[in-house]
């Protein structure tokens, strides 16, 4: 079975949709597709650079986000200084979304429009090509994010607090 097949079979996805199965799923559906480097794959989902120019990108780019993210909290105190990762090139419309995201007071706001930064930075990594792969790397990651914005539900968000905040009081409290 070819890299196309895989991809014309594979659902549409949209961000903050439900993820239509799970990255263990994927892994199973390209076991056996020519084209399909599972090191690069691995590599994908760990945010590292593989043998493939999209994981490279991709891994540039996340290093680029994280520098973004970490001087945009560090500008909220005077006393922190950043030390950026390495990365190449500068992505200036990534920094305004992310800039705009960091000013959202809502955490779960603020999470959505970091990941759709990152969905549109996913897309334009992969290309116009629709059948290359690439585009499976992009699905990965897509698929990664959807799985990651599924986990996250105001009722668990509650109890973690809840949690957070009885851990503290017994902490206090001896």
């Amino acid at each position: 079975m070819s890299a196309t097949y895989l991809l014309a079979s594979l659902p549409t996805l949209e961000l903050g949709a439900e993820a239509p199965f799970s990255m263990e799923e994927l892994r199973r559906r390209c076991e056996g597709i020519a084209g399909i480097n599972f090191n690069d794959f691995e590599a994908t989902i760990a945010g590292t650079p593989g043998s493939h120019p999209f994981t490279v990108a991709y891994a540039n780019v996340l290093t680029e986000m994280k520098n973004i993210t970490a001087a945009a909290r560090a500008s909220k105190w005077s006393d922190v200084r950043v030390s950026e990762r390495s990365c190449t090139g500068c992505h200036v419309n990534l920094r305004q979304k992310i800039m705009e995201a960091m000013n959202i007071q809502n955490p779960l706001e603020r999470e959505l429009a970091l990941e759709r930064a990152r969905w549109q930075m996913i897309d334009e990594l992969a290309g116009m090509e629709y059948f290359s792969e690439a585009k499976i790397y992009a699905y990965i990651l897509k698929l990664q994010i959807n799985n990651r914005l599924s986990a996250l539900k105001i009722e668990a968000g509650k109890a973690a607090v809840n949690e957070f905040i009885k851990a503290n009081d017994q902490e206090v409290s001896n």
